[in-house]
């Protein structure tokens, strides 16, 4: 292939590289060296050394079945948390719907007179 023999698409190449694990490090390294072993394993060597931390294999994604059942396990947690807030609320608002009418938002107690101002 013409176009490898280009050094800077090569450098482009190894721009490219991002490893989320080993095999996949080694998978673009050989890439990077148009299958070149010798050289891929020198490039992996210089990449892997400071990564010990890299996973074998990559992280299997979770599938749609999974982030569903997530995401409605929330759901669920959260109403529980917050059922008596909710019941407060649907009560508030059947009772404004019976009534027709707002409910007095001050409380029914009579209160104390207020002092004059000029005393």
């Amino acid at each position: 292939m013409l176009w490898f023999t280009n050094k800077k698409k090569r450098l482009e190449m190894m721009q490219g590289i991002r490893p989320t694990s080993k095999a996949t490090l080694k998978l673009q390294c050989l890439f990077c060296c148009k299958g070149d072993i010798d050289e891929a394993m020198k490039l992996y060597d210089y990449f892997a050394k400071d990564m010990p931390e890299l996973p074998d294999y990559d992280p299997v994604q979770p599938t749609w079945m999974d982030n569903t059942k997530e995401t409605v396990n929330g759901l669920m947690g959260w109403l529980r948390e917050n059922q008596d807030t909710l019941a407060q609320g649907y009560d508030f608002i059947r009772g404004i719907i019976q009534s027709r009418q707002l409910p007095p938002i001050t409380p029914e107690t009579p209160s104390a007179p207020l002092p004059p101002i000029n005393e």
